[in-house]
């Protein structure tokens, strides 16, 4: 067990310092364009597929709320977190429609999508960046490989990859970059 666990410590290590290096341009300009939307009243909108939903609804509640001072609200929404919603479309046979759907009800003009990815194809998650970008509107991207990720298209501004397939290792540098994120746009816009 004990193996185990400084293999996964040491891959894990090893990933953060790598991603750092390899996607920390594209961390800090997603970062920059959030406080540029932040400041003119627009909103983070967040969406995952699969395991990535949770990691998702954490982070938006990182942006709502604080992740580490007082400050004012960063408005942030998680989308397809609406358990009633997700119950009825699921019993109806529309989960693919989920995210689109509460998309729509938000009937936001100013914002940026946030998706969080497998690098696996998902419906869902295509069919909410279609909308979102036929309404003009930023599409960002955190894959596991975005060079694959048929999700990561013309059109999305910010495709950052995690650099890897293991799907726990995803989660953690997913969470990681997203926390990150909230941290250089706090630092951003109220200079902690």
């Amino acid at each position: 067990m004990e193996q185990k666990v400084a293999a996964s410590c040491g891959q894990l290590q090893e990933l953060l310092g790598k991603f750092c290096q390899q996607q920390g341009g594209g961390v800090t300009g997603l970062a920059h364009r959030l406080g540029e939307l932040f400041a003119g009243g627009g909103q983070l909108l967040l969406a995952g597929s699969a395991a990535f939903q949770p990691v998702a609804q954490l982070l938006a509640g990182h942006f709502t709320y604080r992740l580490g001072f007082d400050r004012p609200v960063l408005p942030a929404i998680a989308l397809g977190s609406d358990p009633a919603l997700a119950a009825v479309m699921s019993n109806a046979g529309e989960s693919e429609q989920l995210l689109v759907r509460h998309y729509r009800a938000l009937n936001s003009d100013n914002h940026l999508l946030l998706m969080l990815n497998d690098g696996s194809a998902s419906n869902a998650l295509r069919a909410l960046r279609d909308e979102v970008l036929d309404n003009e509107q930023q599409v960002a991207l955190l894959t596991s490989e975005s060079h694959a990720d048929p999700l990561c298209r013309d059109g999305v501004d910010h495709c950052i990859d995690l650099g890897t397939s293991v799907v726990p290792r995803q989660l953690e540098l997913a969470l990681f970059a997203g926390q990150l994120l909230c941290e250089l746009v706090e630092a951003e816009l109220f200079g902690v």
